[in-house]
């Protein structure tokens, strides 16, 4: 992944007063609003999808994988809802906002809301910064296991560094969930800490439950729920922001630069909106991450005309374009291992 350094200098300024008018433009057209029926049937529809599924896992076993399929796709729809909830996007209440976070990742996921919060208001705050967002880890995950490539020449090695990025995603569900435990046992205090690790031990037990009266077939149905689970999760953030712009430790583009030129959206439609969960509009929740979902269309509009008065480029492609645009950065970045461990 190339690394950009991109300045503004004197415009920079401009740029930020014209945010402001922006910003005034989206709250008198109500843009900032609850939008609290969308978020109830939204919530009420994938918490029972979550339960149909289940019942569906338990007790019909010709069904295992396709149940496993379907649990994947409502823990992570439930699991984009408590994303929203994250960023205060769903209650005007905060209180409200982190019981609900809670209730969707630590009970129901059993990933820690606490971990999971604090990691991607990291990402917000140095977004494609390769040195702090988190969501870049994987660069370092895929150069970690460059050594491991070295002794392998011609298709071997080519098809080994081509499936890694894609691969990074099996474990994902699993390696969130571990970290959620390191972080409530080493980071949280108190009655946080305790309430934290209670919810994780009643998700697991709840979700390994099964196994009592299934035995082993259940746990293989959760296994593969929690594989699928986390591709659906890493095909749903993959297009919005690899690819685009990066920075260094040192670089400190303005908040509006860095927000958008790291950004692209997917191109909306009912059904991308729906399996995307928002996600598409990805330039406009990064400009806005406390705007409901539901409000993310409409400001699409106010932000590309601000962007084209701006000069600023709103990257937005359709939803195979932008995964071919992941794909191509991920053979680039293995083209330049390849020239750098031939040197």
């Amino acid at each position: 992944m190339v690394t950009e350094s991109i300045e503004r200098g004197a415009n920079r300024e401009d740029l930020e007063s014209a945010f402001v008018l922006l910003r005034r433009q989206v709250i008198d057209a109500g843009l900032l609003d609850r939008t609290y029926g969308h978020y109830a049937w939204s919530g009420l529809l994938w918490f029972a999808f979550l339960i149909m599924s289940t019942i569906a896992g338990v007790r019909v076993p010709e069904l295992g994988l396709v149940a496993a399929a379907m649990i994947a796709i409502a823990t992570v729809q439930i699991g984009l809802l408590g994303h929203d909830a994250g960023h205060r996007a769903v209650f005007g209440s905060s209180a409200l906002n982190v019981i609900l976070g809670t209730l969707c990742w630590s009970l129901v996921l059993g990933i820690g809301f606490a971990y999971w919060n604090q990691r991607h208001l990291q990402h917000h705050a140095n977004v494609n910064d390769v040195r702090s967002d988190p969501d870049l880890q994987w660069i370092g995950a895929l150069a970690a296991r460059r050594n491991s490539a070295h002794g392998r020449r011609g298709w071997l090695r080519r098809l080994s560094q081509s499936i890694e990025g894609p691969a990074y995603s099996l474990g994902l569900a699993f390696r969130f969930r571990v970290d959620g435990w390191q972080y409530a046992l080493q980071r949280l205090r108190g009655s946080r800490r305790g309430l934290e690790l209670v919810l994780l031990g009643i998700s697991l037990t709840l979700w390994l439950l099964p196994c009592l009266l299934v035995g082993p077939r259940w746990l293989l149905t959760y296994v593969a729920a929690q594989v699928l689970g986390g591709v659906y999760l890493g095909a749903a953030i993959a297009p919005n922001h690899k690819g685009m712009a990066t920075w260094t430790a040192g670089a400190s583009p303005g908040f509006v630069e860095r927000q958008v030129l790291s950004a692209r959206n997917v191109r909306p439609s009912l059904l991308v909106d729906l399996v995307l969960g928002g996600l598409n509009y990805q330039i406009e929740h990064h400009l806005f991450p406390n705007m409901s979902r539901a409000r993310l269309g409409q400001a699409r509009i106010l932000v590309r005309q601000f962007c084209a008065e701006q000069g600023l480029p709103y990257q937005e492609r359709s939803l195979l374009a932008s995964y071919r645009i992941v794909l191509s950065e991920l053979q680039r970045f293995s083209r330049e291992d390849a020239s750098q461990t031939s040197c």
